[in-house]
């Protein structure tokens, strides 16, 4: 199939399932690279997986959501557990 029949193909699919978007079926590729990072995949990892030449292109996945920002909060709080800090009531 050439590219304008996967574009027409791809916009009959989006206007049957009643999406008004702009969607694209390069979208299809963000939407996969943001869920590559969603599920904690490597930046190093998700670059080669999506072909990318420059880790600049692949730091664009990296918008940060609430479910993201909930797992690094939850992450750092891990760590900060493990820390065994003594003041002695100095501070």
């Amino acid at each position: 199939m050439d590219r304008s029949g996967l574009q027409k193909s791809f916009k009959a699919i989006i206007k049957s399932c009643n999406i008004h978007k702009n969607i694209t079926p390069h979208s299809l590729c963000h939407c996969y690279g943001a869920h590559l990072t969603i599920s904690n995949l490597h930046l190093r990892s998700i670059q080669t997986e999506m072909g990318h030449a420059c880790p600049k292109t692949t730091a664009l996945y990296t918008q940060i959501t609430d479910e993201v920002h909930q797992n690094g909060q939850e992450i750092i709080n891990a760590l900060m557990d493990k820390l065994d800090i003594n003041l002695d009531g100095e501070v």
